[in-house]
């Protein structure tokens, strides 16, 4: 008569449910990394929509306290020329979120439109912000 033993049966069992094991926490794993990716780039997104949102205030308070020159327009500048005086705050922008920033002043009949515009490389997206203020 031949008997089997039950560990004889089931040998190599074990080691499939290890191989098996180890396939499922090396996917959950690659999915938490994927998860901790994207959260860094938004919080570097978010960061810097937050600091040219504080910029554009920071030259609206330099604007209120020179209110005569920016009553007269003083303060309008395109991308590449800060205006007298603004040239701080021109490269605080740029430092803040990126080197290719373009950030305009427009004077229009009484009223600054202030836009900066850049392009995010980490997410591969453009950005932008604009608000508006009287003097």
């Amino acid at each position: 008569m031949n008997t089997f033993s039950p560990i004889r049966r089931q040998g190599g069992i074990s080691l499939l449910e290890v191989l098996i094991s180890v396939v499922v926490l090396s996917i959950g794993l690659l999915g938490i990394a994927g998860l901790q990716t994207i959260s860094l780039k938004s919080t570097n997104m978010a960061h810097e929509r937050a600091m040219a949102v504080i910029l554009t205030e920071t030259l609206f308070e330099v604007m209120r306290v020179n209110e005569a020159a920016a009553r007269a327009g003083a303060f309008a500048m395109d991308c590449h020329t800060p205006a007298p005086g603004t040239e701080q705050w021109f490269e605080d922008v740029k430092a803040a979120t990126s080197p290719q920033t373009c950030a305009t002043v427009a004077w229009n009949d009484g009223v600054y439109t202030v836009t900066i515009d850049w392009s995010n490389e980490r997410m591969n997206t453009d950005s932008i912000i604009v608000m508006e203020t009287r003097p």
